[in-house]
């Protein structure tokens, strides 16, 4: 670009180094995060499993050098350092963070009904005496980036395949949840990333909601399965947390001891979002709610327009929150 306004003898040079300078400013901000997050972030290793019949990519990354907490609802660009294209990065909201222990030490009781498949926990190895944080993402497959990470878990069947990453974030906001009686979140397939990175705080808070309602579609079966099993294990046990689960690609329903062991109530077919919100609405709890809705962008679309058409003055608050679908 130098030396297309060269010709006007500096007169122009302006216009190339005020972008120049810009893009090396967020640069650095990138990197700064990288380094807060990790000070040695070339040494943070992922582990990363893959389950065919959720369809699902699960990455466990440790926590225990990050400067800051983890908000709910943010999300962290990755990149796969010791692969081909390592200068590539994409977003993926965080789904939960938990203690590195709690998979590796789950009773028979509290293990997955899929059996210590590929997508378990409590197949990543992690050891005994490493009690640091970690933070998981769970992430749909498709193509590019998405479907490596699925070649690089298969390659490691029937171990977690482990990556070094580095990671850029956080970037989004969290939502103040926890200030409205009751939520409700409409997600379809990996948009259950969402909720799940809101729950602890939404269970745990003072001020709390008085309920939480999380209405989920799904097409694989096993994926639901697997999700309640693991991150919303401890969610099930909370009063103030309902959990409907719409399975929208398969015929053949969920056994009745599958649905009464996870305190989940499962339905086949299309999720009814203004039937939903409606519900929502006149339950026992009465005061403001949050409507938060992450999923395609028709699922989107309808619980956008059932909260427009049900805001009225005389009504308690309604309020209407769009997660973008970080993958």
């Amino acid at each position: 670009m130098l030396g297309h306004v060269s010709i006007y003898k500096g007169a122009y040079d302006a216009l190339v180094w005020v972008p120049v300078m810009i893009w090396l400013l967020d640069r650095l901000l990138r990197a700064a995060r990288i380094i807060a997050f990790n000070p040695g972030f070339w040494d943070t290793n992922a582990l990363i499993t893959y389950h065919e019949q959720a369809h699902m990519i699960r990455m466990v990354v440790p926590l225990s050098s990050s400067s800051y907490r983890i908000e709910p609802g943010t999300f962290y660009y990755i990149m796969v350092l010791n692969k081909w294209n390592f200068w590539e990065s994409h977003p993926f909201t965080v789904a939960s963070v938990s203690e590195n222990d709690q998979g590796a030490a789950q009773s028979d009781e509290h293990s997955p009904l899929l059996g210590r498949g590929p997508f378990s926990p409590s197949r990543m190895e992690i050891e005994p005496s490493t009690r640091a944080e970690k933070m998981t993402f769970l992430i749909r497959p498709y193509d590019s980036f998405t479907s490596r990470l699925k070649e690089y878990a298969e390659s490691s069947w029937p171990k977690p395949a482990t990556v070094s990453v580095a990671i850029d974030g956080p970037y989004g906001r969290s939502i103040p949840l926890e200030s409205f009686d009751k939520v409700l979140f409409v997600v379809g397939g990996s948009g259950i990333a969402v909720p799940l990175s809101y729950l602890e705080k939404l269970t745990t808070s003072v001020n709390r909601p008085k309920a939480i309602y999380v209405h989920w579609a799904v097409r694989q079966p096993a994926l639901a399965i697997d999700v309640l099993s693991c991150e919303l294990n401890d969610a099930l046990n909370s009063d103030q947390v309902r959990i409907n689960i719409y399975v929208t690609g398969f015929d053949g329903g969920v056994s009745s001891e599958e649905a009464i062991c996870r305190l989940a109530e499962w339905r086949t077919g299309r999720l009814n979002v203004g039937g939903v919100v409606d519900t929502t609405l006149n339950t026992e709890e009465k005061g403001s709610l949050a409507v938060v809705a992450c999923g395609p962008a028709r699922m989107a679309d309808d619980a956008r327009r059932a909260v427009a058409a049900r805001i009225v003055h005389s009504s308690p608050i309604i309020e209407y929150f769009e997660e973008s679908f970080q993958w």
